[in-house]
């Protein structure tokens, strides 16, 4: 696979031809495919402590989950037993809480409570909360602000007028290309053994910023590292003091790093914990980052990371089914609007991760897994068709 590989490289490529990384992409890859819900194993980490005494969701005296769901395929709407959905879909955990109770919270396919959760990208939504946070506390001025002010490495090189809203919202026109060959961006931010210097030094601008939407993991990164060089933290040090151990997180967590020697942790995918723990996050921003009565995240970042922003015509270059089907996308959150005060938005993993929040029902609702089932979309109809049947008892209709 390596010989084939050199073989076939574009010349200008060189972050790829480090051995270490093709090492790591040949074989850990192969496990990767085989094995996603495994990942965390492969890498060296960074622990995220956690503080007694554990906060426990009360559960719900009433109150229960639709027999059947529904979502849209294609034209046709499918309706399902969710216990049988949850059950051949690769589903590790599912945990719905409604009005700040533990409504319902099973395990499946040999996963417990206690049981290791891969986040793949549901990490972005944490790292763009501690961005939130590093704002707040002064660390950081604005989203408006020129990344290069804090990444002077980048000057000179086409990202002077690329903004930190620009890397939030995954309009930064940074080349990123998504598929598995090596000398590609997403390979390479995932297998790499020194992310943090390849993502200074090699990254490159395609297109002006805020032209188009374009998920790129690079943005996440260079974020991560605004936030450690102004906070003078390590992103999992700065979690585990401003989210984990306030919270009463009920678990230690693990950050995966993409070498000992870097000590970089992957911010885009590679937050590990238990799916109880992610409910958790998940309700402290429908509590507008508010936890038994102290703010942890501002009011305004929480809005402003995950409200529609009607002004907002990007085209979609990836993903463009989540923009056909009426979604959105802020600050590492993905978004559904059914109107001005009537939006979900969610953390969302690329083997059927979810963190789904709906404001307006009081509803989180959270997925592990190391399959996706259904595509995203389709998730998210059942995610919502759950959440207006707890608060109304007649489910809507999925949106045609």
């Amino acid at each position: 696979m390596i010989a084939l590989a050199l073989a076939a490289s574009p010349a200008c490529a060189t972050p790829w031809l480090n051995g270490d990384y093709l090492y790591r992409y040949a074989f850990w890859g192969l496990r990767h495919q085989f094995s996603p819900s495994d990942d965390y194993k492969l890498f060296p980490y960074r622990t995220i402590e956690n503080a007694p005494p554990a906060f426990q969701f009360p559960r719900a005296i009433v109150g229960a989950l639709p027999v059947e769901v529904e979502y849209k395929d294609g034209d046709t709407t499918k309706r399902v037993a969710l216990n049988k959905l949850l059950e051949t879909t690769g589903t590790h955990a599912f945990i719905v809480i409604k009005d700040g109770k533990l409504l319902d919270e099973r395990y499946l396919n040999g996963y417990q409570r206690d049981s290791i959760c891969i986040s793949r990208s549901m990490a972005k939504s944490f790292t763009s909360a501690l961005l939130g946070i590093a704002i707040d506390e002064g660390y950081i001025k604005s989203v408006n602000d020129p990344i290069v002010n804090y990444l002077p490495e980048l000057k000179d090189r086409g990202f002077d007028t690329v903004t930190i809203r620009n890397l939030l919202t995954m309009g930064s026109g940074i080349r990123y290309r998504i598929a598995e060959m090596p000398w590609d961006e997403d390979a390479l931010y995932f297998f790499y053994p020194n992310s943090r210097g390849m993502l200074l030094s090699d990254t490159e601008i395609a297109e002006p910023p805020g032209q188009s939407f374009h998920y790129t993991d690079f943005n996440v990164g260079l974020l991560a590292i605004v936030v450690e060089r102004t906070t003078h933290r390590t992103l999992s040090g700065y979690l585990q003091e401003k989210i984990w151990e306030p919270i009463g997180m009920e678990y230690p967590a693990t950050w995966s790093l993409d070498s000992i020697q870097d000590g970089f942790v992957l911010s885009h995918v590679a937050l590990n914990a238990r799916a109880i723990d992610f409910a958790k996050f998940g309700q402290l921003f429908l509590e507008k980052g508010n936890w038994n009565g102290r703010q942890l995240i501002s009011e305004k970042w929480v809005h402003e990371s995950t409200a529609p922003d009607p002004a907002d015509h990007r085209p979609w270059e990836t993903y463009p089914q989540w923009a056909d089907a009426g979604g959105y996308y802020k600050y590492f959150w993905w978004g559904n609007s059914r109107g001005a005060d009537d939006y979900t938005f969610e953390a969302i993993g690329r083997w059927g991760q979810f963190i789904f929040v709906v404001p307006r029902a009081n509803v989180v609702i959270v997925r592990t897994a190391g399959d996706l089932g259904l595509d995203i979309v389709q998730w998210s109809q059942v995610f919502r068709y759950i959440a207006d049947s707890v608060s109304h008892g007649e489910p809507s209709k999925p949106p045609p």
